[in-house]
């Protein structure tokens, strides 16, 4: 079985999946006193831990304290089942023999680069990685939860989303943003610079082939969130960001409250609004660095897909642009509906919104924006979300741990979300994983074919032959 390569989602080293480590389970000494035996320094872990977290070595030494990690090439303790290898075509646990002759089965496999935890089951199927960009205060930890929570029981695709990373991870996520936001109702604050880890989840979902039956299919997702004052150098992109250019798709968030013009309407329609307006747009700043980091050698556009999406798109039911009210009849209003696509991507919707969006930047005079990413990226495409569905409240609360009066905010009753999925449908409509719905037909999108550049001879030749 032909084994396809996949990139660690930790430090985004590319390995073949039977280049794999595994560690030891603890404990795996037979007697109690000897229980510590095989707690090692884990070298290559806690050069991660130290170089790219940057914690303190004191930390990283007791976080890097391990189980024993072994290599499965050129070691003769380690046993491997041959049906494994005949069904995944590399082992997902093997058997490794002490020294006592104590046989310990090994389940637990570890990127070969920096010894992270692999997700479960992971090169089995196809892998995505997206990651969430945007400024400061544009909403992208709201987003990634709700969309999570979007994708989890979603109808669309009958799909169901189920993380397969960290445990530690994923209590963690729970706590800091899934219980605060979609429990208690309570937003989520800015996101800290520092190096986020990734959250890992399966994906099944069925969808229409071109004959419009249903069929399923299972991948795997690693969502990246990235602290706004991050994107805005070169050095915390590089240090905190470097998954970026090795990403499947980019989720780009512009907070329209941003925007000047709609900034001045909602200091006059609404004054609440006005604690939601970020202190600076640094838009162009991130734009800059990304163009750097992506474009700074070979001075040529990305292949990856990138989704410039409005943010907080809810709010501009609070200001009166004469943009909503002079569009053609025969023009869908696209930015408040929500769209169910139903097995496959509805290109007449997308399409729709994508224009609609363009148009709105355009009105705005925020045309930058698209600018930027189209001087970029290759394939852009625009979309408008609401993460909560409506206004949040911004309240005065004591800070229980410093007794300082902060701004909390806060949703009145449950979220109310719209169009949230749509970017993360497009990228994997990209690669081919949903047919697209357009002119009664169920199609995959074909990337365009590079150019054919003829040589100099050639051009030569053909001159003389006319």
């Amino acid at each position: 079985m032909k084994v396809k390569p996949v990139i660690c989602p930790f430090c985004c080293h590319r390995f073949h999946p039977n280049e794999a480590d595994f560690r030891l389970p603890a404990p795996v000494s037979a007697t109690k006193s000897k229980k510590n035996e095989n707690m090692l320094l884990d070298e290559k872990l806690f050069d991660y831990q130290v170089e790219v977290l940057q914690i303190s070595e004191r930390e990283a030494t007791k976080n890097a304290t391990q189980p024993l990690s072994i290599e499965v090439e050129g070691n003769n303790a380690v046993s491997v089942e041959k049906n494994e290898l005949e069904k995944y075509g590399f082992a997902q646990r093997v058997t490794y023999t002490l020294p006592e002759g104590k046989k310990i089965i090994c389940e637990q496999r570890l990127c070969p680069n920096c010894h992270n935890d692999l997700p479960i089951g992971y090169g089995v199927r196809e892998t995505l990685l997206i990651s969430i960009l945007g400024d400061a205060r544009v909403g992208k930890s709201v987003f990634l939860t709700v969309l999570i929570s979007e994708l989890e029981n979603n109808m669309d695709f009958a799909s169901k989303l189920t993380f397969i990373g960290d445990k530690q991870v994923r209590e963690t996520f729970y706590e800091n943003y899934q219980k605060p936001l979609l429990k208690n109702h309570e937003l989520i604050s800015s996101t800290k610079r520092r190096k986020i880890p990734p959250y890992a989840f399966n994906f099944w979902y069925r969808y229409k082939n071109e004959d419009g039956a249903m069929e399923e299919n299972s991948i795997d997702v690693i969502f990246y969130d990235i602290a706004g004052e991050d994107l805005r150098d070169d050095t915390g992109i590089r240090q905190h960001g470097f998954n970026i250019k090795d990403s499947s798709g980019l989720i780009f968030l512009a907070d329209p409250t941003n925007f000047t013009k709609l900034s001045d309407l909602f200091r006059v329609t609404d004054a609440s609004l006005i604690e939601a307006i970020p202190e600076e747009n640094s838009n162009q700043q991130i734009f800059n660095t990304l163009y750097n980091y992506f474009l700074g050698f070979d001075r040529e556009k990305s292949n990856i897909p990138m989704a410039l999406v409005l943010s907080k798109s809810d709010l501009l039911s609070f200001v009166n642009l004469e943009f909503f009210g002079n569009k053609p009849e025969n023009r869908i209003q696209h930015i408040f509906t929500d769209e169910m696509h139903q097995g496959a991507v509805n290109m007449r919707s997308m399409k729709g919104l994508n224009q609609e969006v363009r148009e709105l930047l355009s009105y705005l005079g925020e045309e930058s924006i698209l600018n930027n990413a189209l001087g970029c990226f290759k394939a852009v495409n625009c979309f408008a979300v609401s993460s909560l569905g409506k206004k949040p409240t911004i309240e005065q609360i004591s800070d229980p741990e410093t007794n300082e009066t902060i701004e909390k905010g806060f949703v009145d009753g449950p979220l109310e979300p719209f169009r949230v999925k749509e970017a993360f449908y497009w990228i994997l409509m990209r690669h081919q994983l949903l047919h697209k719905y357009e002119n009664n037909r169920y199609t995959l999108h074909m990337p365009p074919q590079p150019e054919h550049k003829l040589s100099l001879w050639q051009r030569i030749l053909a001159f003389f032959m006319g």
